[in-house]
């Protein structure tokens, strides 16, 4: 069964797609290939230039997928369409919405702001997820 995670950013100071930066290189450096959901391509191309910037001293090997998934053999991949092929345990999803594909992965990770919109589409997903029967995890993530 697929687990969903939810990081509550509560007072922190990154954004949720910096947060998410954190969790990609994390989940790289212990040797987990990922999937990064994004909204739209205007998204999934700031989540790429992100990744290019993330920390001046290391690299994030990553590729946004393009129509084929040419580039899904790489660790890290981005993208705002359902991929064609999963071969990575980890989704990260940065759109408002769970994506229809998620049980495609055996672990998803959501990265909730403690703003009231964004706490209004993330309680959505929430309920989502448990309607699809799954029960997530909630860690909040403290401002250091």
């Amino acid at each position: 069964m697929t687990q969903i995670t939810f990081y509550l950013l509560d007072n922190h100071p990154l954004s949720p797609e910096q947060f998410a930066c954190r969790l990609v290189d994390k989940a790289w450096r212990s040797g987990l290939p990922m999937h990064i959901h994004t909204d739209d391509e205007h998204s999934c191309q700031h989540m790429d230039q992100l990744l290019w910037s993330w920390r001046e001293y290391s690299f994030l090997p990553h590729a946004i997928l393009n129509d084929d998934d040419s580039d899904q053999h790489c660790p890290i991949t981005l993208g705002f369409r359902q991929p064609t092929t999963v071969q990575k345990p980890l989704l990260i999803n940065l759109s408002p919405e769970v994506p229809d594909f998620f049980r495609d992965f055996s672990r998803v990770c959501e990265v909730v702001v403690q703003h009231p919109d964004q706490k209004a589409i993330s309680r959505a997903k929430f309920r989502s997820y448990r309607r699809a029967g799954i029960e997530p995890e909630v860690h909040t993530m403290k401002a250091l």
